[in-house]
C-alpha cells in the first residue's frame, strides 16, 4: 500500500511539473525563406516563475551557459555555426580526402527555458532556416537537417562519428566508435526536412548505420522515433503522400560502387513496378549536420519488422524477420522455422511434385523468384550471400525484401553464375546456401517451365528504350542529382569529379541499354545447359516469321517476273 501512495505521489509531482512547464516556440516555423527576417523566441508560460532563454547556434542542445536571448535575431550569416565540425577527423588516414576549403552552412536554432537555478524548465525549440538571398546558389533537393550534440558525435570515448578509444590499428575495418551498435550508443537528435514546405521536424534516435559505409567521412546513419522522443512514428512526406514509419535511413552518396551514386535509389524505383516482393520507399536530399553541408543522401525506410507492420498492418512482434541465409535474426538469434526449411532442402528433391508443393506452402514462390530475376536483372555483385532480407508471421510463407542496390552492374560478372552456384569455396559475395533454395526449385520442371516464362516477361517490362518509364526514371534521377554533384564532389571527394560522375552515369546508360537482351540470353542458355531442356519458342516462331517472309517476298519477285515478261 505504501508503495502504491509513493508512486501515486510521484506522478501527481510529475503532473504539477509539466503543467508548470514553459512551452518555447518561435515565431516563424523553420523552412525555406527569400529574405532574412527578425526572429523572436517566444514562450508560453503556463505557471508563473523568473526564467531566461537560452539558445545555441551550433545544433548543441541549450544549456545555462549558452547565448542569452535579450532581443529579436537578425537572420544573416552571423548566425551560422562556426564550430567547423567538417575539420574533425572522423575517419582513418587511408579513407581520408582533402578538405573543402569552407562549406556551406543554413541557420540552426535550438532555445530553450531556465529557471533561477539554472535548470532546464521547458522543451528544447530546434529550427532550421535556409535563406536564400544569404547564399550563393540554391539547393533543388529536399535539405534534411540533422541535430545532434557535439560530444554525442566527436567525442573521444562516445561520439559516434570519430575512430576514438575502440579503434584498433591491428583491426581497422572492423573497429572504431562508429561501429557502435545498440540502443546503448543511440544519441538523441533532432531532424527536420524542408522541402517547398517544412515536410518533417521532431525529435528523434541517431545511429550510425552500414558496414563499409560508417567508415567514410560520409557516414551513413539510422533514424528512429520513439514514444521517449515525443512521436512514436516519423510523419513524413514521400513523392507527395504521407508516409509513417518508425525508422528511417540515411544512405550516403559515397557508399555507392561507382562514382554514379545512386544506383539504390534508382533500383528501388525499379523495383516497385514489381508487387511479389517489397521494395523501400527513398528519396534523395541534402544532409545539414549541425547546420554544416554534408552531402548528397537518400532517406530510404529501414527494411525491419517495423516496416512490415507499416506496410502489411501485421503486429511487429508477430514478425519473423530473417537477414541471412543461415537464419539470423535481428538479434542474430536463429530462426527456427527458417532453419528447419533450409536443413529440409539440404536433402529435398523438388522433382516430386509432393516436395515442391510443401515448398510452396512454406514459401511465397512467386516473390522469391521475382525477387531473384531482379536481382540478377540489376546485377547486384553484393547477393545473395549479403543483403537477403525475409519475413514470415503466424506461419504465412517467407516472402522478401529486396534492399541496398549500390553495387549494380559490372560487364565482366555474371548475376546469373552467381545465383546458381554450388561449391563450397566462396562465402561472398555468393555461396551454395545462399543459391540453394533457387537451385533445389529449378529441379521441379513445372517451376523451370514458370520460371523461364517469368524471365521472359520481366525482360519485356524493362526495356530502356527511349520512351520508356524505365529510362525516364534514370534520366529524371540524372537531371535531379546533376546540380548537387559537384558541391559532393568538393565536399567528401566522391566523385573526384562531376567529369566522372558523368562518365559513369554513360556507362551505366549503356549497360541498361543492352541489359534486357543479354538478362534474358544468360538465364535461358544456363537452364538448358544445366538441365538438358531446350527453351527455343521464341526463336522456333522467330524462325518462321523469317521464312514466312522470304516466302512473301520471292512471291512477289516471282509475280512481278510473270507479268513483265507477258
Amino acid at each position: 500500500m505504501r508503495r502504491w501512495m509513493i508512486l501515486f505521489v510521484g506522478l501527481c509531482l510529475g503532473l504539477i511539473q509539466l503543467h508548470a512547464q514553459v512551452i518555447v516556440t518561435f515565431s516563424k516555423p523553420g523552412g525555406r525563406y527569400a529574405d532574412s527576417f527578425l526572429l523572436s523566441i517566444e514562450t508560453e508560460e503556463l505557471d508563473g516563475g523568473p526564467f531566461q532563454i537560452r539558445y545555441t547556434l551550433n545544433g548543441g542542445t541549450p544549456s545555462v551557459e549558452s547565448f542569452l536571448y535579450e532581443h529579436p535575431l537578425s537572420l544573416d550569416q552571423q548566425l551560422c555555426s562556426n564550430s567547423n565540425i567538417y575539420k574533425i577527423p572522423n575517419t582513418i588516414e587511408r579513407y581520408r580526402t582533402p578538405l573543402p576549403k569552407n562549406v556551406e552552412r543554413v541557420v540552426v536554432i535550438r532555445a530553450a527555458a531556465f529557471n533561477a537555478q539554472g535548470e532546464c524548465c521547458s522543451n528544447v525549440a530546434t529550427a532550421t532556416y535556409v535563406i536564400e538571398a544569404l547564399r550563393d546558389r540554391t539547393i533543388a533537393l529536399p535539405i534534411l537537417s540533422l541535430c545532434v550534440d557535439s560530444v554525442d558525435l566527436f567525442d573521444w570515448k562516445q561520439g559516434i562519428f570519430v575512430p576514438g578509444a575502440s579503434f584498433d590499428p591491428a583491426r581497422p575495418d572492423e573497429t572504431g566508435n562508429y561501429y557502435f551498435s545498440g540502443r546503448e550508443y543511440e544519441k538523441e537528435g533532432y531532424v527536420e526536412m524542408i522541402g517547398e514546405e517544412l515536410l518533417l521536424s521532431q525529435d528523434c534516435g541517431v545511429r550510425t548505420h552500414g558496414h563499409i559505409s560508417r567508415r567514410y567521412a560520409q557516414k551513413g546513419l539510422s533514424l528512429y522515433a520513439r514514444k521517449e522522443y515525443g512521436r512514436k512514428h516519423f510523419d513524413a512526406v514521400f513523392d507527395g503522400q504521407d508516409f509513417k514509419c518508425k525508422r528511417l535511413v540515411l544512405r550516403p552518396f559515397s557508399c555507392a560502387w561507382t562514382p554514379m551514386g545512386f544506383q539504390d535509389y534508382y533500383t528501388q524505383q525499379l523495383a516497385g513496378a514489381l508487387n511479389t516482393f517489397s521494395s523501400l520507399a527513398v528519396r534523395p536530399v541534402v544532409l545539414f549536420l549541425n547546420g554544416e553541408y554534408w552531402g548528397i543522401y537518400f532517406l530510404e525506410e529501414k527494411p525491419d519488422e517495423h516496416y512490415v507492420q507499416s506496410h502489411f498492418g501485421i503486429d511487429d512482434k508477430q514478425v519473423q524477420l530473417v537477414r541471412d541465409w543461415a537464419g539470423h535474426d535481428k538479434n542474430m538469434d536463429f530462426d527456427a522455422s527458417f532453419v528447419a526449411l533450409m536443413d529440409w532442402l539440404e536433402t529435398a528433391d523438388l522433382s516430386d511434385d509432393r516436395q515442391y508443393e510443401r515448398v510452396c506452402q512454406l514459401v511465397d514462390v512467386v516473390s522469391f523468384t521475382d525477387y531473384v530475376l531482379f536481382e540478377t536483372f540489376i546485377g547486384n555483385r553484393d547477393w545473395p550471400a549479403n543483403n537477403m532480407r525475409c519475413w514470415s508471421a503466424d506461419g504465412s510463407p517467407w516472402r522478401f525484401i529486396f534492399h541496398d542496390g549500390d553495387a549494380i552492374r559490372s560487364k565482366d560478372f555474371s548475376a546469373v553464375a552467381n545465383a546458381l552456384y554450388d561449391g563450397d569455396s566462396l562465402t561472398w559475395p555468393t555461396s551454395a546456401q545462399a543459391t540453394l533454395l533457387l537451385r533445389r526449385l529449378l529441379q521441379n520442371p513445372h517451376y523451370r517451365d514458370s520460371f523461364v516464362l517469368r524471365v521472359r516477361e520481366i525482360t519485356k517490362l524493362y526495356s530502356f528504350s527511349s520512351r520508356s518509364e524505365m529510362r525516364q526514371a534514370f534520366n529524371h534521377a540524372v537531371t535531379m542529382l546533376e546540380p548537387e554533384v559537384a558541391a559532393q564532389s568538393e565536399r567528401f571527394g566522391f566523385p573526384k569529379s562531376v567529369r566522372r560522375w558523368q562518365n559513369a552515369v554513360g556507362h551505366q546508360q549503356k549497360y541498361w541499354k543492352h541489359r534486357s537482351r543479354q538478362f534474358q540470353k544468360e538465364w535461358v542458355q544456363t537452364i538448358n545447359e544445366q538441365y538438358g531442356t531446350s527453351y527455343r519458342v521464341r526463336r522456333v516462331a522467330w524462325w518462321w516469321l523469317v521464312l514466312a517472309g522470304i516466302v512473301v517476298v520471292a512471291t512477289a519477285v516471282g509475280i512481278a517476273c510473270h507479268r513483265k515478261e507477258c
